[in-house]
């Protein structure tokens, strides 16, 4: 069986869902969805003392893309859920620096 990777995104409201921040978390990425949604209720209780509204959500990602950099954007939607949206980035081209044998480099002060 094949594993699934997963985020937990945390967001924390004082107003409403007018002045919402995202919240850190000191364990992000999970080798299952199991185990991020065992840790999401606990980790909800953590932030529900600081901030009016708490939510949190796990999100199931390809553990083969987890390596590449990503942008994670996130809402709250008006039925009061949160979205998150996962877009991993275009791999940077490697750039390759070359020179010509047996040119002479000059070097000055």
């Amino acid at each position: 069986m094949e594993h699934i990777a997963a985020i937990m995104m945390l967001v924390g409201c004082t107003q409403g869902n007018v002045e919402c921040k995202e919240l850190s978390e000191p364990a992000v990425g999970f080798e299952t969805a199991e185990e991020c949604q065992a840790l999401l209720q606990p980790s909800l209780n953590d932030f529900r003392s600081k901030y009016k509204i708490v939510y949190g959500k796990c999100a199931a990602i390809d553990p083969a893309l987890y390596i590449e950099d990503a942008t994670i954007t996130w809402a709250i939607t008006p039925s009061n859920e949160l979205d998150i949206q996962i877009t991993f980035d275009e791999p940077a081209m490697p750039i390759l620096v070359a020179g010509k044998r047996d040119q002479q480099r000059l070097l000055s002060n």
